[in-house]
């Protein structure tokens, strides 16, 4: 059963349909009893009957949130709007949320149009406080366009610029507009996405929405109406309330009448002392007075009583003519996850002929509560519904009983529709490897240059784009837009690198000793991965019950990552061969329960699991966090760490040894030979970032076939390359859990009064405070100065050299809310989790890395309140370069899942020493981060292994470079924009490399119309490249008169394979009837031929015999 078939079973109830004669004779209806989500299915099944629009207001904006969600749950087909406040406070226009502005324009805008078709609307007090200029001035204020329409393009885009829209390069968010030939980009407040105009000289030819993202169309439409800010508007024109757009055949739902005006008043009055007090205190005159811009809670009573209105909820009104009607409802019983009485309780109610529904939101979840009760001989009928039903009921009148999974388990439920408008977003990884003019670059041929910018120049009277490179005493390198794989960004320590220079072979010296380098590092470890794959390993049984009832109770909701990364690791440790998964998830992604998860599937197949943390806190904070989950389960624990008392230690290892003990948490005291374990099948590193390289292989060294599963936010440079060249299995947690807000992230100078202030925001929302201070000596100084700024405060000291009892104690008093404000040194830093500390002040910043400081950050935000963290610093002059760049990136880069993103910005910051070992040999900074990857690359092609051990992944393909005689480029005069066209260039080589020409064409054509010439011609010289190294082709040249192939002979280990491919190339070119002639000169062997003379005749060959050759 779906959502809209329950909508429409209750629409045909005697009870709904009783209500529904009441609401068509235009009573007003008071309705209690409501329980569940019964408060949106009976409006809704009373509203299917009728051909009335529908407004709901809710008492706050949670709710009316909550609400929209679930309308848009139960309604596929009709309109369903959000109606929010734009304000953040009344008369702060620098504070005004540009989204909700949209979101109230798209509403009026559908409003205004009159269409018939049936509407829905959300809404709360604030936002009906806030009033719109009138109808008249809204039809005033657009511009409608229709397709075919006639326009010219130079009066529609003044039009535009009159309405107060900004002109900028590319759209990003409400009010502005870019234009490019004959496309015009305006991001409309009506809209929440924006809309793409393309004219065919004076006449509208395409009118398209797209995704301010990816910059590309996502639906056509056939007309568009271009609205401003109202809020721009003059101040002659009359304002209205909502209520005022909506016609006499309208419905008015609401949850209390006199609560909602009360609420409308506390804001008026509100309005009313900032507008006195800025007329009072300031020069600035505000020229509309709260009267004619706010709604009073006079006018809104006056007003709301013109309409019929129905409440669903909250204290009787007083209205005279009120119908009373009581539905016989109850909310879903709270079970506690006890699911022995969700047994006794269906039983009971199949008993009495209740019909039983079961809500789930994932076939996971059904198959689940299946398998439990067929394992307790359950065998009553229930219907299996897949829906986002948020809260489950009983329904008395029906005898119906609708159950909800996630209240079952306690689990939070997502409200999955929220009303969102698009805004693009910062893209790290994009940003970081993208080039401006300044930039430093590496060539792999000649070292370490200046980009300065693109330039257009005549090779052979033909003109081409190039790059231009400065090098050491001004030297000059051109490098043609189709070459763009030989030269990498340089990212690595803060200080600029040595230009190199032309004139002698220093780069090639160098890059030649750090790639034999590289070889000898790189042999011992990866044979050491390579003999662990061989190796026989321990095939863990599949599922039990016992494990599918863990998962059940895990108290969220799994995010889509979280599936995939579980289902990942279940299917490496059944597997024959030894598992060795990295998970990548930013701080309180969910990692420790996928860990959770797998150390009891150990458990089941009787395997012991070790562990392993970086401090005596983590290990505690894991043990209760382990302990709570598996309470219910026959599993033994234990952690070993200083907290331990020698007696207790003893035991422990004895235990361990005896097999007593199935899962062993501790810190690298674990991995003594003093410990030792009776069956071990399964290592867990946590946090393994903070691990040397050769501990985490000495482990794996000592037992060969151990399953091993690595955890990290900021994972290191080495285990990151590793994992992505296919050595190590890598599953990335991106998705944040349900409702997590990001961390607002500030850099402050220290300031008595600002630390004051901070500390009493979040004790006024009874929440507790992280104070970081990373020395010892004068810890105990600091917590006298905050308990003096906050003397109502309760504050203590935690640091590592306190006794183990001492601290433990003081770190359980936190968590369990005991005192306000924990100073304490970075030992907070990994992993405690504690939901109420929602504030973090971090002191002397500047001194940590920014690992350090992403890891402390995630201490706070770990539930749905909005979290802060304060970074505090000297002045910022006084800091060095490198600092100032981890403070600002750690306050730009504060979104949810940033983790990964600060881990490449800590490498473009520090650099990454030695990736493939313990050494830091400082070649990073010699070579710039991509370019020691395409060497590291090479240098494992290199490395002697037996064939059939040769299976890594990731090994560089010959890139073939292309000299040709025709113009192939992105024309200025098509897109202007220099950056924008080296972007360009950027995604065709991007593009090339996964063989996807026709998205190059889609995306050209979407953003800037028809590809000219020289760019269908460009990417012909990009699929050229790509068919050209299936033949081991290293450049090839096109003339008016002739093509040659040429053949760089500068690798000793595959002559004999470049001989073949010379033979195939020369076998083909004679079967398709071209005559050849081979030259060889300076270790180059060129193969030409005169009867290909074009790029598009070059194409057709190399198409037509690819297939062949692979």
């Amino acid at each position: 059963m779906s959502t809209s078939e329950i909508i429409s079973m209750y629409k045909d109830r005697l009870k709904v349909v009783e209500l529904q004669s009441e609401v068509s004779k235009k009573n007003n209806v008071y309705i209690s009893g409501l329980s569940g989500n019964l408060n949106v299915i009976v409006p809704l099944a009373i509203t299917q009957n009728d051909s009335k629009s529908h407004c709901f207001i809710l008492n706050d904006k949670e709710k009316a949130l909550i609400y929209y969600s679930n309308l848009c749950n139960y309604l596929k087909n009709e309109k369903v709007y959000f109606f929010p406040y734009s304000f953040i406070a009344p008369y702060d226009n620098e504070l005004i949320n540009n989204a909700n502005v949209v979101m109230r324009t798209e509403v009026i805008q559908a409003l205004i149009q009159k269409k018939k078709e049936k509407t829905y609307i959300v809404t709360y007090p604030e936002a009906l406080f806030e009033m719109f200029p009138e109808e008249r001035i809204q039809k005033k204020l657009s511009i409608s366009l229709k397709k075919k329409e006639s326009v010219s393009l130079d009066k529609l885009t003044e039009k535009i610029e009159e309405k107060g829209f900004n002109k900028v390069d590319f759209v990003n968010e409400p009010g502005e507009f870019a234009l490019r030939g004959n496309i015009i980009d305006v991001f409309s407040y009506s809209y929440k996405k924006p809309l793409r105009i393309e004219l065919d000289g004076d006449v509208v030819e395409r009118l398209r929405l797209f995704n301010v993202e990816s910059q590309l169309t996502e639906d056509d439409v056939g007309s568009v109406k271009i609205t401003p800010n109202k809020k721009h508007e003059g101040t002659s024109s009359k304002h209205v309330t909502l209520l005022s757009f909506l016609k006499e055949n309208w419905c008015v739902w609401n949850d209390g009448i006199s609560l909602s005006a009360n609420i409308i008043d506390k804001k008026y009055k509100e309005a009313e002392k900032t507008y006195n007090d800025i007329k009072r205190k300031s020069k600035v005159m505000l020229s509309l007075s709260p009267k004619r811009v706010f709604l009073s809670k006079k006018s809104f009573l006056k007003e709301i009583n013109c309409f019929k209105t129905i409440q669903f909820g909250g204290e009787k009104s007083k209205k005279s003519n009120l119908i009373k009607y009581k539905y016989k409802a109850s909310p879903q019983p709270n079970f506690n996850k006890n699911l022995s009485l969700l047994v006794d309780d269906l039983k009971e109610h199949n008993y009495n002929k209740y019909t039983l529904n079961i809500s789930f939101q994932s076939e996971e979840q059904s198959r689940r509560l299946a398998s439990y009760f067929e394992s307790v001989g359950f065998i009553g009928t229930y219907n299996k519904l897949i829906s986002k039903m948020s809260e489950g009921f009983i329904d008395h009148e029906t005898k119906e009983v609708f159950y909800t999974d996630h209240e079952l388990f306690n689990r939070f439920f997502k409200h999955t529709h929220s009303p969102k408008i698009q805004k693009k977003q910062k893209n790290p990884i994009k940003d970081r490897n993208e080039l401006k003019a300044g930039d430093y670059v590496v060539h792999i041929d000649h070292g370490v240059g200046r980009f300065v910018g693109l330039e257009k120049m005549k090779s052979n009277e033909i003109d081409r784009e190039v790059l231009r490179l400065v090098y050491k005493n001004n030297d000059v390198v051109f490098i043609d837009v189709n070459s763009l794989h030989k030269i990498a960004k340089y990212s690595s320590s803060g200080s600029a690198p040595t230009l190199n220079s032309l004139n002698n072979q220093e780069w090639t010296r160098k890059k030649k000793k750090i790639k034999s380098k590289m070889v000898d590092m790189a042999n011992d470890l990866i044979k050491l991965y390579l003999k662990r794959r061989e190796a026989q390993g321990f095939s863990f049984q599949e599922d039990n019950y016992l494990q599918i009832e863990l998962e059940s109770s895990f108290v969220y909701q799994d995010t889509p990552d979280q599936i995939k990364t579980t289902i990942e690791v279940k299917k490496d440790m059944e597997s024959s061969f030894p598992m060795d998964r990295l998970v990548c998830g930013d701080v309180g992604f969910g990692k420790t329960e996928i860990a959770v998860r797998a150390a009891f599937k150990a458990v089941c197949s009787n395997k012991q699991v070790l562990i392993l943390v970086p401090t005596t806190i983590l290990a505690y904070q894991h043990y209760k966090t382990f302990q709570k989950r598996l309470e219910r389960f026959p599993v033994t624990l234990d952690y070993l760490s200083r907290f331990r008392s020698t007696k207790e230690r003893n035991k422990i290892i004895k235990d361990s040894k005896e097999g007593k003990v199935d899962v062993l948490i501790g810190t690298h005291s674990v991995l003594g030979k003093k410990i030792k374990f009776k069956d071990l099948g399964l290592l867990i590193v946590d946090e393994e970032q903070k691990f040397g390289v050769a501990l985490k292989e000495r482990i794996k060294r000592q037992k060969l076939n151990l399953d091993c599963l690595t955890l990290t936010a900021t994972p290191i440079p080495r285990t990151l390359h590793f994992s992505l060249i296919g050595v190590r299995d890598i599953s990335i947690i991106r998705t944040p859990p349900t409702n997590r807000q990001a961390v607002h992230t500030e850099v402050l100078t220290f300031n008595e009064t600002e630390i004051r202030d901070i500390i009493n925001n979040e004790l006024s929302r009874f929440g507790q405070v992280f104070f970081v201070h990373n020395r010892i000596e004068n810890i105990y100084e600091i917590a006298s100065i905050v308990q003096k700024l906050v003397p109502n405060a309760k504050v203590k000291v935690a640091h590592g050299q306190l006794k183990g009892d001492a601290l433990e104690k003081t770190i359980l008093e936190f968590i369990d809310g005991r005192f306000d404000v924990l100073i304490s040194t970075n030992i907070i830093e990994s992993g405690l989790d504690i939901p109420n500390a929602n504030t973090i002040i971090i002191n002397q910043a500047h001194m940590f890395g920014l690992s350090d400081l992403h890891q402390m950050r995630g201490r706070v935000g770990r539930s749905n309140r909005k979290a802060f963290c304060r970074l505090l610093v000297p002045k910022l002059n006084n800091l060095n370069v490198d600092a100032k760049k981890r403070l600002l990136a750690l306050e730009e880069f504060s979104n949810l899942g940033d983790g990964l993103n600060i881990a490449l910005k800590d490498l473009d910051i520090r650099g990454a020493g030695n990736l493939l070992g313990g050494e830091q040999s400082g070649f990073i900074n010699d070579l710039g981060f991509e370019t020691y990857n395409k060497i590291l690359d090479e240098a494992l092609t290199e490395i002697d292994l037996p064939k059939k051990q040769n299976n890594i992944q990731g090994f560089v393909t010959s890139n073939c470079l292309v000299d040709t005689h025709e113009k192939a480029y992105i024309p200025k005069e098509y897109i202007s924009n220099s950056n924008e066209r080296l972007k360009m260039y950027g995604l065709i080589e991007e593009k090339s490399k996964m063989n996807l020409f026709d998205e190059i064409i889609i995306v050209f054509k979407d953003r800037f119309g028809p590809p000219p010439k020289e760019l269908e011609r460009l990417i012909d010289v990009m699929k050229i490249k790509n068919y050209a190294s299936k033949f081991g082709v290293d450049k090839i040249i096109t003339k008016k008169s002739k093509t040659s192939f040429v053949y760089f002979n500068n690798n000793k280990n595959n002559n004999k394979e470049k001989q073949e491919m010379v033979l195939t190339m020369l076998e083909k070119l004679t079967k398709n009837g071209h005559k050849t002639n081979v030259k060889e000169k300076n270790s180059q062997l060129c193969v030409i031929t005169n009867s290909l003379v074009s790029i598009k005749e070059t194409l057709v060959f190399l198409k037509k015999n690819k297939k062949k050759t692979q």
